[in-house]
């Protein structure tokens, strides 16, 4: 049926898990449910559908141990050095993403777009409910759709390459949002996220700022119900600098999006340098060790004829980090496979679900 067994395997279980999410959507905004049964709902989409099925039916469809897979989606240690520029990377990330919807909502709204989905009316926002609402929207979600997306999406597609594979997982990330208003940044943050992936080996720093960007909305949301400072002061901040003429405005909002890129550039490289090039360089030596060790035994050459091969020593350093950087995301992902018609059926398959499903919230409002 098929040539890349992991390639359609990931675009099956990927194709199950869009389908049972389109199906609970319907019928969550066809039937009045109540808020309790609303969180139960979300808990069971993203434990049940985001988390276990990439985990748990990938793996008994591939024919390999659960630890397998998870150290194929990027289950790798990460130090403290990243894991706080991850938290500091989630704040930047939010606030690109306020200027993005701000700036697709402007453009929906003049294509005449209204979002006809009622929102819940909260006549009291106690404190522990914003607890509840950071593990149901912040937590679960920066875990289990990372495991589906940069886990199982980017590994599963990796054989495609680098850039097609963080392009795709990102694009299918937007898709499932299942509403136009979210897909514009939910995309632009899926590719981003896709890129620090698999610049860092690892899962963590994306789950990190996925968390981060997700639990900064909920606390607004807290804040805004209970009238907060720090609500109005944001709000105020914003207002100051993007209010007035609107060429200004759109200016402004330009010039203050690429410093947040590039601070996000900075932060990513960062994260780099301490994982991936990191590990290179431990490689490298082990390899220098390796043949040092070779040629001591068979008695071929010394260790100064060893040191001085540059064949054989291999210094990161001279080579220079954005050179590198560069480096592993051209050849990152080895073996370039052009799939088949079959290999992506349900690839094809779940773009079209997720485009008429989208298109559909942007027509109809639905969703």
């Amino acid at each position: 049926m098929y040539r890349d067994k992991e390639i359609f395997n990931t675009n099956l279980v990927y194709f199950l898990i869009m389908c049972l999410f389109i199906t609970i959507r319907i019928i969550s905004s066809t039937f009045s449910i109540p808020p309790v049964w609303g969180y139960i709902l979300n808990g069971v989409i993203q434990i049940g559908l985001m988390l276990s099925l990439p985990l748990f039916l990938f793996s008994y469809l591939q024919k390999q141990k659960v630890s397998k897979t998870v150290k194929d989606f990027g289950f790798n240690k990460i130090g403290i050095k990243t894991i706080l520029l991850s938290f500091v990377a989630g704040i930047i990330v939010y606030l690109i993403t306020i200027f993005v919807a701000t700036f697709f909502s402007a453009i929906l709204s003049l294509l005449g777009y209204e979002n006809s989905s009622s929102g819940t009316v909260v006549s009291s926002y106690p404190l522990w409910l914003l607890f509840v609402e950071l593990f149901v929207t912040a937590v679960l979600p920066g875990i289990c759709e990372e495991v589906a997306h940069r886990g199982m999406l980017l590994n599963g597609y990796k054989k495609m390459g680098t850039k097609k594979a963080i392009i795709l997982s990102g694009f299918l990330f937007g898709l499932m949002h299942l509403n136009i208003e979210q897909f514009f940044f939910a995309s632009i943050i899926g590719i981003f996220f896709g890129f620090v992936a698999f610049f860092t080996d690892s899962i963590f720093p994306t789950m990190i700022m996925h968390f981060t960007n997700n639990a900064i909305s909920a606390f607004m949301g807290y804040a805004s119900a209970n009238n907060l400072p720090i609500y109005d002061a944001f709000n105020s901040f914003i207002g100051n600098m993007f209010g007035g003429n609107a060429f200004l405005s759109i200016m402004m909002m330009f010039l203050f999006i690429l410093i947040l890129v590039g601070l996000v550039y900075l932060i990513v490289m960062a994260m780099f340098k301490d994982t991936r090039l990191k590990n290179m360089a431990k490689v490298a030596d082990k390899a220098v060790k390796e043949e040092l060790r070779r040629r001591l035994m068979s008695g071929v050459g010394g260790a100064e004829e060893v040191e001085k091969d540059d064949d054989i020593d291999v210094d990161l350093k001279t080579v220079g980090n954005n050179k590198i950087f560069s480096i592993v995301l051209r050849t990152g992902y080895k073996n370039v496979y052009k799939p088949t018609f079959r290999d992506n059926i349900f690839l094809y398959v779940n773009l079209f679900l997720g485009i008429a499903t989208t298109l559909s919230t942007f027509i109809w409002g639905v969703l």
